[in-house]
């Protein structure tokens, strides 16, 4: 009895240990349609000169992601950081990787509304701050709480690199 036992014990772990898991289908179940877009960015915000920073900030990440449509729409969020921007953009030329928002999108940090303008990444067309070559963003948007003043937003893709870290 004791070596039925045993054996129904080991049977059962043997018949365990090779039945996979594994329920088929693709394992590669693709990207976004805006996964060319998606990233993390190191960013700054500057005033419309494009050269003096807004408010005397600094780069701040930020993250650009798919929205939940996966069509040309996806986000641009700096994580309620500064200029606290958490906006829907849409993809308007995908091999150009341009983008733009439509006028007085919601803004969800503030509660407020911003135009994001002239969108753009620029493959390899930057350098990190370890000097890595890196994709650059850049984009326009006006705030609803400043009217009329237009930020431009510069910055290079995050590496992940310890030297590339603020």
């Amino acid at each position: 009895m004791k070596v039925l036992k045993n054996s129904l014990i080991v049977s059962f772990i043997l018949a365990l240990t090779l039945t996979s898991c594994d329920k088929g289908g693709d394992p590669n179940p693709g990207g976004t349609n805006t996964q060319k877009f998606a990233g993390d960015w190191h960013v700054i915000a500057l005033e419309p000169d494009g050269a003096t920073p807004a408010f005397g900030g600094d780069y701040v990440l930020f993250s650009s992601y798919n929205a939940a449509s996966n069509d040309e729409n996806f986000w641009l969020d700096d994580h309620d950081n500064w200029m606290e921007i958490k906006s829907k953009v849409q993809a308007t030329d995908f091999s150009n990787l341009l983008f733009s928002g439509q006028p007085n999108e919601a803004e969800l940090y503030a509660g407020g509304t911003v135009t994001v303008t002239n969108g753009k990444i620029l493959k390899n067309a930057a350098h990190s701050f370890g000097g890595h070559v890196v994709d650059s963003l850049y984009f326009e948007a006006e705030f609803d709480w400043d009217p009329g003043t237009v930020y431009k937003f510069a910055g290079h893709r995050r590496t992940g690199f310890i030297e590339d870290e603020l």
